[in-house]
């Protein structure tokens, strides 16, 4: 990814998370948006890759996207709050016993690890992930990376939407909003990320915005290839959503289909999708 490119998505963040400036956010979007390359000449895309199961075939056919909440990734960092935790044990130690130098106590006696792994602190961390739902976009259709780790391994499929339905599509449904993720070296060092004991103990709109960055906020190292776009829905988990890890949400169907080289064309699976693209009149390539 260029220097130009990631300096965009750190644009569009800031803009739309610290300085609630959305005419900013959008103006960033659209300069990514018309560096992607046409497909054929015809649009600009946004590719999703899928494994092939009847999960993915279910959404085909009723027009949804699978969208999860983040406490179900593998990846138990993303979308996990970074929180200043010697701030906030000083401001506890301080509060409750103000003679005492916080600092050398801090140092002594706190062990963030053993804070982290607590069950009330891990259980507060998860309902803060399941602020939203996320589903995962990006800007080529040729990655192998991709195609082993989002397709089982090449046995998949890749959804190709038009970017500009995509977001007419958001423009439409409340609650609903996509943002390029931005890429950074030491994220847990971002200060603009950083909560704080005010952010927890008294949340206000900053402090919801700060988390959302957290959201949109990954290694460059370890993410930059996969050029993600997150597409964000506004809807908590719930009780009632306890063994759930995603929800089905009514969304654009893709304008194509892209095979993996390894998908089986002789399995349920493929003819399923095969009938349903025709239904859908949308084109697969082989």
């Amino acid at each position: 990814m260029t220097r130009n490119k990631l300096e965009l998505r750190e644009k569009a963040n800031i803009e739309k998370y610290i300085h609630n400036n959305t005419e900013g956010c959008v103006d960033a979007i659209m300069e990514l948006y018309n560096r992607i390359p046409d497909i054929g000449g015809v649009f600009k895309s946004l590719f999703r890759y899928r494994p092939l199961n009847s999960y993915e075939l279910d959404s085909l056919e009723n027009e949804t996207i699978f969208m999860r909440w983040p406490s179900s990734y593998e990846d138990e960092s993303d979308c996990t709050p970074v929180v200043d935790l010697k701030e906030i044990s000083q401001y506890i130690i301080k509060k409750n016993h103000p003679a005492l130098n916080t600092e050398k106590v801090f140092d002594a006696f706190v062990d963030v690890d053993d804070i982290m792994s607590n069950d009330k602190v891990k259980a507060k961390v998860n309902d803060m992930r399941d602020m939203w739902m996320i589903a995962c976009f990006t800007e080529t259709h040729d990655n192998q990376k991709m195609w082993l780790r989002y397709a089982d391994n090449s046995t998949g499929i890749c959804l190709v939407y038009s970017f500009y339905e995509v977001l007419n599509a958001v423009k439409a449904i409340d609650g609903m909003s996509i943002m390029p993720v931005r890429y950074v070296d030491n994220r847990e060092q971002y200060s603009d990320i950083c909560l704080n004991h005010k952010d927890l103990l008294d949340p206000d709109d900053e402090s919801e915005a700060k988390y959302q960055l957290t959201c949109t906020t990954k290694e460059r190292l370890k993410y930059s290839f996969e050029e993600e776009w997150r597409l964000i829905y506004e809807r908590a988990k719930e009780d009632a959503d306890a063994e759930k890890i995603g929800d089905s949400i009514p969304f654009i169907k893709p304008a194509l289909i892209i095979c993996g080289n390894l998908l089986n064309r002789k399995s349920l699976e493929y003819q399923r999708l095969v009938k349903i693209a025709k239904e859908k009149n949308i084109t697969v390539l082989q």
